[in-house]
């Protein structure tokens, strides 16, 4: 192909000789566009990529090789020939980056054209720079920042307490989360030994964690640590090593959990299973106690379904006040009248009620309701219930000293009873005189006089309250 240029003009610019000096890969243009002139650069890179190594494009147009581009990189080479024919124009040098990734890399050239003018001809220098080295430090760096401003979002916005120390165990950062927790602020906290929200004498130091985490046997745990203001918190935390770009270890992170609520819960939950467990079985050996008295005494089937349903009944309306009082405590006073209910008619004049208010526990409630319900329905059948001549007197106390108790009397009186000879006692009699005092650790008395009856009781504080 015969070259449309003057060798003899370039070499009179002296052009060629300057081309041949840089190391950078270098064409020459003439103003149609076509590469006039290369250097030892420009040609060592053709036959590194497989161009042609005779003539190494001279001759061609770059303007239709940008324009007919394809690939990757078209849209880039079509912005190039625009630019360079606008040096050709108006003389102002253009800059661009590049990519040209070979069949094996990734690379990255940084293109630079200044105009040229000799001898009313105007030419093109352009400069091309392999940036493949600066490109990918930089794409490193960029990325590294992003991670950093990633992670340190993170940190910030964190819900976690997030700590690191050095392997002195002094604290070097300390996010706002660690804060919010702790009480303490960033000013007031890096710099100080990690000690600092540790409980008073707590036998582990720092010194130890580090280097258990260092010899990768520690990677999280929980202990109590403490705020600025001495709240103790239960934290979960998790922790590793911080490592310098050769590898060494320089520090320690933590992250803190609070689970002082969680771990609370937790043994609430055990607590409450452990009170169900233990009024259920409650439950079931009053109800089985029930069962083996009523079923010893009664006559016929129908007698024991009679007898076994009201005092089933009966027990359930202790389990209702607790039921409405969430299982805590239920006053005396609410209990008697629950009970006496289905027995009197409101305001009966024959009963009394007597005695402070005093609020007792579940134990308690079920076991008084019953010996209540046992002491109306005798009443109701032999005593003062029956025919209205008698009256019957509730009266209870709080008897002072180191072994305070509760007394509670019932006093029925006016009726002739006839004593009850010990063969002759029935369920009743045993609510009042055994099953109760057992369930309350409590001393009881029973007596049948030919006036009427005396039931007493004196139950441990363990089994009630004041109201608060």
């Amino acid at each position: 192909m015969a070259l449309n240029f003057d060798p003899g003009a370039l070499a009179g610019l002296g052009a060629l000789d300057l081309l041949e000096a840089m190391h950078d890969e270098v064409v020459m243009l003439d103003a149609t566009g076509r590469i006039v002139a290369v250097n030892a650069a420009w040609r060592r890179f053709c036959i590194e990529n497989g161009g042609d190594e005779d003539t190494c494009y001279l001759g061609q147009s770059y303007f239709q090789t940008c324009n007919t581009a394809e690939g990757d990189s078209s849209a880039e080479a079509r912005l190039i020939a625009t630019g360079l024919q606008k040096v050709l124009i108006n003389g102002q040098p253009f800059r661009c980056e590049y990519p040209c990734d070979s069949p094996t890399l990734k690379r990255w050239f940084e293109l630079t054209a200044n105009r040229l003018q000799h001898d009313g001809a105007v030419y093109l220098i352009v400069q091309h720079r392999n940036i493949t080295t600066r490109k990918s430090e930089q794409r490193e760096v960029e990325e590294a920042f992003i991670k950093a401003s990633a992670m340190t979002a993170l940190i910030a916005t964190s819900n976690d307490a997030i700590i690191s120390y050095d392997l002195r165990g002094r604290i070097i950062t300390w996010n706002p989360s660690a804060e919010r927790l702790y009480g303490y602020r960033a000013d007031e906290a890096v710099g100080r030994p990690l000690e600092l929200i540790y409980p008073e004498g707590w036998p582990k130091p720092v010194s130890q964690y580090r280097d258990e985490i260092i010899a990768g046997r520690l990677e999280r745990f929980e202990a109590p640590r403490v705020a600025k203001d001495g709240t103790v918190h239960e934290v979960w935390i998790a922790c590793a090593p911080i490592r310098s770009p050769e590898g060494e270890v320089v520090a320690i992170s933590n992250i803190h959990r609070d689970v002082t609520e969680i771990r609370r819960a937790e043994k609430a939950r055990e607590v409450i299973a452990g009170e169900v467990i233990h009024r259920a079985k409650n439950m079931l050996s009053i109800v089985m106690a029930i069962q083996r008295q009523t079923a010893r005494r009664a006559g016929s089937l129908e007698e024991f379904n009679t007898a076994f349903e009201a005092r089933l009944r009966s027990l359930s309306q202790s389990t209702d006040l607790l039921v409405q009082s969430n299982w805590t405590t239920v006053s005396l006073s609410q209990l008697i009248d629950r009970h006496l209910e289905p027995f009197i008619e409101l305001g009966d004049g024959r009963i009394e009620r007597i005695g402070p208010d005093i609020d007792l526990r579940p134990q308690c409630v079920q076991t008084i309701g019953m010996a209540l319900h046992e002491l109306a329905t005798n009443s109701v059948k032999h005593g003062a219930l029956r025919d209205g001549h008698g009256r019957i007197g509730i009266r209870w106390s709080l008897e002072a000293g180191a072994d305070a108790r509760l007394h509670l009397c019932w006093d029925e009186t006016g009726v002739p009873m006839a004593p009850v000879a010990p063969a002759a006692k029935g369920f009743g009699s045993t609510v009042l005189t055994t099953l109760a005092p057992s369930m309350l650790a409590a001393q009881s008395a029973y007596d049948i006089g030919r006036d009427g009856v005396t039931w007493s009781i004196r139950v441990p504080d363990e089994h009630f309250s004041l109201p608060s």
